[in-house]
């Protein structure tokens, strides 16, 4: 007979048990002892018996409170960005076991942030999407049957302000803020590489003088860029130069610590901004020089040209990719 443990971390109950051959630990929210006792015992007499009698799910509040608490741990410089884009959804959903809510009742939620609260689109896509992983993740650990929002589309707003990026006198301000770090924000900043892309990647990425980003596809069919596609970037004397002053592989930390860094060298060259600015700049100076929008959406491995088009478009010219070489910042 399957063996399943109760057991308590201040008033959170939680169940713990195998499963052909992995452990699962479940948190079954704040019941009382008997009604805690009850649901351990219906899950042991599911998995002797194989027929589900554990239906129901936790609550809202319960589950993302403690997927919250993992992330804290995963990602401890955006963890008061998730708690915010979740707040919301929180004081509205919270009290909700997972399995009563319906899509259409997110749906209507959605429209109340957008009509009622008169949030942006990019601010309600952004929780949703916040959201969607979030109970996404719990499906793949099995703590959850369903995403109630998986057939729910996140909001997608059009910026009102042209993207920010980098001009020559910021970049050499950022170089000599940090020197020992000046190589790598070079090399991003002649690539255009994601953070995500950066870590890991090896001088053996490059081949006849071009980057090769490639996806590296996980049991999910993800990969770690973007579009889940592979791209290739020609390197010009300065990301050469910067890569002969790297180490192998480039970066080796998390990449939460890479934007740490870049905040740090960012506020002591006083020219503001995040990371992500660096691919920001490496896109805008090639529309600025002459690059088509589709080169640089290639370069870039934009999945969507439109994404391409609404950063950059009023300051496209026409050239070709050749113009890369041409870049001093």
């Amino acid at each position: 007979m399957a063996k399943v443990r109760l057991y308590w971390r201040g008033n959170k109950a939680y169940l713990d048990w195998a499963e052909n051959g992995e452990r699962f630990r479940r948190s079954i929210g704040q019941p009382d002892a008997r009604e805690a006792e009850r649901i351990r015992a219906a899950k042991e007499a599911e998995l002797t018996h194989g027929v589900r009698i554990l239906a129901r799910l936790p609550k809202v509040r319960d589950y993302l409170e403690w997927y919250l608490d993992w992330y804290a741990a995963e990602h401890p410089t955006t963890i008061t960005k998730a708690r915010s884009e979740m707040k919301r959804f929180l004081e509205h959903f919270g009290h909700r076991p997972i399995d009563t809510i319906r899509a259409l009742e997110v749906e209507q939620y959605k429209r109340s942030r957008l009509v009622d609260d008169r949030a942006a689109k990019e601010t309600v896509g952004k929780e949703i999407r916040r959201l969607k992983a979030a109970l996404n993740r719990g499906v793949e650990w099995k703590e959850l049957d369903v995403n109630p929002l998986a057939s729910v589309k996140a909001p997608r707003g059009v910026r009102s302000v042209a993207v920010k990026f980098y001009d020559r006198a910021a970049m050499r301000r950022l170089y000599r803020a940090n020197p020992a770090r000046a190589p790598l924000w070079m090399f991003m900043a002649h690539t255009g590489v994601r953070r995500g892309e950066l870590i890991g990647l090896r001088h053996s990425s490059v081949v006849a003088g071009r980057l090769q980003i490639e996806s590296e596809p996980d049991e999910t069919g993800a990969g770690r860029t973007k579009s889940g596609k592979w791209r290739e970037v020609p390197l010009n004397r300065y990301a050469l130069w910067a890569l002969r002053r790297l180490p192998d592989p480039i970066v080796a930390v998390h990449k939460d610590t890479v934007s740490d860094w870049f905040a740090k060298d960012a506020a002591r060259a006083e020219i503001g901004g995040h990371l992500h600015r660096l691919r920001h700049t490496f896109c805008a100076h090639l529309v600025a020089a002459g690059v088509p929008l589709r080169r640089v959406q290639l370069l870039a491995g934009h999945a969507d040209y439109a994404t391409t088009e609404k950063y950059y478009a009023h300051l496209a010219p026409e050239g070709d990719e050749s113009v890369v070489k041409s870049l001093k910042f």
